[in-house]
């Protein structure tokens, strides 16, 4: 088996939230598109257009990873019942809150905070989230040019309905290096512990019940001279001062492919109130099941149902579809699998360089019903191609390119989010980026939103519902 050679992100970061939704058989004309209102950079003036309940509330939201706003004098516009407020680690004192958009428009976290002193404060990042709970990072800043950055790390938690205000806790630092974690220490690196960051990639949190709440960090390590691949896992229960370091958990593999190609873990989202999925670029998910894990701690490694990345296949005027895989929740016990791939204009699997087939993919969507006690099996649910979605209502005069960036629904995993890029067919140096919610079962395209054509803005989006 050939090694991962190219790591590709999963999620796209964009700018500007103007809505159109699509709802019957209507069609909405091209000029009807374009004429969609953009978003300012600082969204101090809002359109003067009723917004609609979903707006205002929406059921479930995208927080891009890295674009959050900084306040510093409280003006911007954000939505009071958000917000949140705390002390980080030093003292300073930060507030948040967010600006609530219905998808596929993002909605962005705001904040403010005192910089008193030695810090320079980067912005605060979304990390990971699961339903009302998000897990925040905020530099505390370099004591000087030569230091490591250090980090603090909240729990955010929206308002409840019970009136329960929405509550920001300080994380303790994470007090147990990782392996890399421990080589560096010989130069000095990573010794503070407030210098270890919870990333995107390897970290996920998992509410389970009204008042728990996990953050794990995950850690693989292959197993050696044919020895059984095992992982570390660090786990911190909210309330707790002390973080618990899971040595050497097993990981037993399921299929035919038994190799964990790739270290590192691309992205963590959290099943019901039970399962916590590390999702492996172009290679598999590792599924982590809570009831039980005291007593004996275990993973379990599945493939994914297509064919592993074969970088002999591409080549640079044929490159691999890019962002073109995601998981999300489908359901208390299940995973939704969202494949775009590429296909030939005859109809069959495979990327060419002739001009009808150059931009053609298919959408596949497959689900995985979750347990511990056997194997789990990838069962196929729905197929979209590319000419179906390019003839929906409401298609009219968006790119017809590959599909980029898919995000699935946490209220319906049928619906599916997606960004259109217009820079893979425009060769004049302006274009624009899209993104569309797709109902992928029922072959329905729901609504768009203009973003910027700023192509460098791109990052990881998460789900939450706040």
């Amino acid at each position: 088996m050939k090694r991962l050679t190219r790591r590709l992100a999963l999620l796209g970061r964009f700018n500007g939230n103007a809505l159109i939704s699509f709802r019957g058989p209507s069609s909405i004309g091209l000029r009807s598109i374009h004429l969609a209102p953009t978003t300012p950079a600082h969204p101090s003036s809002e359109s003067s257009a009723p917004a609609t309940d979903a707006a205002k509330d929406p059921r479930w939201v995208l927080l891009p990873c890295r674009d959050s706003r900084r306040d510093d004098d409280g003006s911007l516009v954000t939505n009071a019942k958000t917000m949140a407020e705390a002390r980080t680690s030093m003292g300073q004192h930060l507030r948040i809150s967010f600006e609530l958009a219905a998808p596929p428009a993002s909605s962005f976290l705001y904040y403010n905070y005192d910089c008193d002193g030695d810090g320079y404060p980067d912005p605060v990042n979304d990390v990971a989230a699961d339903g009302d709970s998000v897990l925040l990072m905020v530099s505390r800043g370099h004591r000087d040019a030569s230091s490591m950055a250090t980090y603090d790390h909240f729990v955010y938690r929206a308002g409840g309905a019970a009136g329960r205000p929405p509550s920001l806790t300080l994380l303790p630092a994470r007090n147990i290096p990782k392996h890399y974690e421990v080589d560096g220490t010989s130069q000095g690196l990573l010794l503070d512990p407030y210098s270890r960051a919870l990333l995107e990639h390897d970290t996920g949190v998992l509410r389970r019940g009204e008042d728990d709440l996990v953050v794990a960090q995950l850690e693989v390590m292959s197993g050696d001279n044919g020895g059984q691949d095992v992982a570390d896992i660090c786990v911190l229960r909210l309330g707790m001062s002390q973080w618990e370091h899971k040595r050497s958990v097993p990981i037993i593999v399921h299929g035919e492919d038994d190799e964990l190609i790739d270290k590192r873990p691309d992205m963590a989202t959290a099943v019901g109130d039970r399962f916590l999925c590390w999702f492996c670029y172009s290679r598999g998910l590792i599924v982590w099941d809570m009831v039980g894990e005291e007593r004996s701690p275990k993973l379990q490694y599945v493939p994914l149902p297509v064919l592993p990345y074969d970088p002999s296949y591409y080549t640079d005027d044929l490159p691999p579809l890019s962002y073109s895989q995601n998981v999300g929740a489908a359901g208390r016990n299940a995973v939704r699998f969202v494949n775009i791939e590429p296909r030939c204009c005859c109809g069959g699997f495979g990327r060419t360089s002739c001009a009808r087939s150059r931009f053609a993919f298919t959408v596949t969507t497959w689900t995985l019903t979750l347990t511990i006690d056997g194997p789990m099996k990838w069962v196929k649910d729905a197929v979209l191609d590319c000419e179906e979605l390019w003839a929906l209502p409401g298609y009219e005069g968006l790119p017809r390119v590959h599909l980029e960036c898919p995000i699935v629904s946490l209220d319906n995993p049928d619906i599916v989010c997606f960004k259109v890029n217009g820079y893979y067919e425009n060769d004049k140096g302006s274009w624009k980026i899209w993104m569309i919610q797709v109902d992928t079962r029922n072959k329905a395209l729901l609504s768009a939103v203009e973003y910027t054509d700023d192509a460098w803005k791109a990052t990881f989006h998460i789900p939450a519902k706040l």
